[in-house]
């Protein structure tokens, strides 16, 4: 079954009610794992043992990254005939991708997915058509959602449930 590492977010109560109502409208996932910001995608190479170890190893060298919610962006899904709703940081953007890329150095290089661009974010939305994406993102409109992100989540992914196999902090 895929792995995966999402790192999940943190935010003011009222802050995270509002990312999950939306999710709860928009996101079929909703259900199975909350807010997030996935730092790596699906992949089946490597096991769980290994994987953790790799996470664990970076969570080391890797500070707490504090975000600004900022930007709502409509990005068609490069997996699939559909589009997603992001919530962008403007603020830990660069954080996040440095976090990125130390997890997809050494053991993950192989499984690094190039034909995807990364945009940390966290999705809100999933919908089949692009035009309701774009509709949807305007409809939010600009947010300015103070977050963190402190914990990296192994995950065991079977296409119905999310399994959290490993968590490791990252430093304070």
């Amino acid at each position: 079954m895929p792995l995966l590492i999402v790192a999940p977010l943190e935010a003011a109560p009222a802050d995270l009610r509002r990312i999950e109502a939306l999710r709860r409208r928009h996101d079929p996932a909703h259900g199975l794992i909350p807010a997030h910001v996935t730092l790596v995608f699906p992949f089946e190479e490597i096991g769980a043992q290994a994987a953790a170890s790799h996470v664990a190893a970076v969570a080391a060298r890797q500070a707490a990254v504090a975000l600004r919610l900022s930007a709502v962006l409509a990005m068609r899904d490069e997996m699939a005939d559909r589009s997603r709703v992001f919530l962008v940081p403007d603020r830990g953007r660069a954080e996040i991708e440095q976090l990125h890329d130390a997890l997809y150095d050494g053991l993950f290089a192989a499984v690094l997915r190039t034909d995807i661009p990364y945009i940390p974010h966290v999705t809100v939305a999933v919908l089949d058509h692009h035009d309701e994406a774009e509709v949807l993102a305007r409809e939010i409109g600009q947010v300015g959602i103070a977050a963190r992100i402190s914990r990296l989540q192994l995950a065991d992914f079977d296409g119905r449930a999310l399994t959290i196999l490993d968590e490791t902090l990252l430093q304070s």
